[in-house]
């Protein structure tokens, strides 16, 4: 939280997503960032194909 910078990883396969915070965001937050980025980056591989 002092570097403003919310921090999630998957104890699957490793893999991290960051995203800046600030004192109102909750952990839910950020994986929900991470789940909007997911999607987001899918569909322009979908829409590039």
């Amino acid at each position: 939280m002092k570097s403003l910078i919310g921090e999630a990883t998957c104890r699957i396969c490793q893999e991290n997503f960051s995203t800046t915070v600030t004192a109102l965001t909750e952990p839910i937050d950020v994986y929900s960032k991470w789940i909007d980025e997911c999607e987001r980056v899918n569909n322009l591989e979908d829409d590039g194909a």
